[in-house]
């Protein structure tokens, strides 16, 4: 069973548990290993994925040039955003024969990839003619039905899609078109993608979106596997989000990953990225909780647990913090727990002597995720020290691994070899 868990959405849930720069567009799908074989055979009679397409109308990666042979073919993109105050981290995008760039937020948390195009006030993808359109009975389009819970078409001659967030949804329909990648072997390729050409309902703030969705997630409609299955790159994609903001994301392997200082973790069968369960430490000191199927998410810009583990959490927390020369910040609204210094903080390495290191005890303790202050805090407009951890539990997100955690990270996802691996490092740009 498919299970969609909503994500929060920034102005609705300001009061509640979520803060107010909290842009997070959620979407967590859940199924039997088996079905991800299932849909596998699916996978091979799309029509861009099929032999005849692969040879005859769609380009290929172009190998590297002599004098640059021990690198491989990639894609890099820079990242533009940062955690706080935007939330979110884009990528610049071109689509079409237009040469305009949309701004998507990439999104491992998510399979459907899609743009706005249908709001006059916010279109940025032209309307598509009949000739673009995916029909229902197109396996790209059962590809989409199956990854956001949708039982069927509303009409045989088009594929209407719905993703469903906290108070808001976006819709439309899906449809075939190019997307330019340029290569770091210094070609350019335009291989034919399936995505939704759609918009946003029931959100207050549009000018604070995106112009489209990245889907990077296992499933088969996600662009990360319409790429590998026309055979121009691997299933091996990653970021490295800097704390400064920006940062990169690329498509396969182009030699920038160190081969050592890489911790790798098996990929936990899930139709959704996980490095499986992971104890709770504090300074060393066990928490005695753990988190179960843990999600790292690009697209959730803060960490979420639940509600046992965040317990257990914000108990240590308080009781170290109590001893230090701070106060609780009760009218500082950023997040639920924010803390004053005498002298405001300034930068994360103004708090940084007053908290501790979060860690996640991976693969019984044999794999380390080490979470410093720069992994856990914000310093808000008012210049304190806010906790972006949250308590997820009344939204569904209990075991969310965002952004503000995977800063100065390097995140691979590698679907190849069915591993997830990180490494701490201060070079997080391009």
């Amino acid at each position: 069973m498919i299970k969609l868990f909503a994500r929060p959405n920034l102005v609705q849930f300001a009061r509640l548990v979520l803060p107010a720069m909290a842009v997070s567009y959620y979407l967590v799908l859940e199924m039997d290993l088996s079905m991800c074989y299932i849909h596998a055979s699916v996978l091979e009679a799309i029509p861009s994925c099929s032999a005849d397409a692969n040879t005859t109308t769609l380009p290929k990666a172009s190998p590297p040039s002599p004098g640059d042979a021990s690198r491989r073919v990639a894609v890099v993109f820079p990242l533009q955003g940062n955690v706080y105050p935007r939330g979110e981290f884009d990528i610049q995008m071109s689509f079409g024969n237009s040469q305009n760039l949309y701004s998507m937020n990439i999104d491992t948390g998510s399979d459907v990839p899609w743009v706005q195009c249908q709001m006059p006030r916010q279109a940025v993808y032209p309307q598509p003619g009949k000739d673009k359109m995916i029909p229902c009975d197109d396996p790209r389009c059962q590809a989409v039905l199956a990854s956001t819970g949708t039982k069927k078409c509303v009409s045989k001659g088009r594929c209407d899609y719905k993703v469903r967030y906290v108070d808001s949804y976006a819709k439309g329909v899906l449809i075939a078109d190019t997307l330019t990648l340029r290569l770091t072997n210094g070609s350019t390729i335009r291989p034919l993608v399936a995505f939704g050409c759609g918009k946003w309902l029931k959100v207050k703030d549009e000018q604070a979106l995106p112009d489209g969705m990245l889907g990077l997630g296992s499933g088969e409609i996600s662009i990360l596997s319409q790429l590998s299955c026309q055979r121009l790159f691997g299933k091996f994609t990653g970021h490295c989000l800097n704390s400064r903001g920006g940062g990169y994301f690329f498509l396969e392997d182009d030699g920038r990953v160190p081969p050592g200082g890489i911790t790798w973790v098996p990929m936990t069968p899930s139709n959704h990225y996980s490095p499986g369960s992971a104890s709770l430490f504090w300074d060393n000191q066990s928490l005695g909780s753990k988190l179960i199927k843990v999600l790292p998410d690009s697209g959730a810009t803060f960490t979420y647990f639940g509600l046992e583990p965040y317990a257990s959490f914000i108990s240590t927390l308080n009781g170290y913090v109590s001893k230090q020369p701070l106060k609780r910040a009760y009218d500082d609204h950023s997040q639920p727990h924010c803390w004053r210094d005498p002298k405001k903080f300034r930068t994360i390495a103004d708090a940084q002597p007053y908290f501790k290191n979060l860690e996640l005890r991976f693969a019984n303790g044999a794999a380390l995720m080490t979470l410093p202050p720069v992994n856990h805090l914000i310093i808000s407009d008012k210049g304190n020290a806010c906790l972006c951890i949250l308590n997820g539990t009344q939204i569904g997100l209990n075991r969310v691994i965002g952004d503000i955690s995977m800063l100065d990270r390097l995140v691979i996802y590698d679907n190849d070899k069915l591993r997830i691996g990180w490494a701490s490092t201060d070079f997080c740009r391009v």
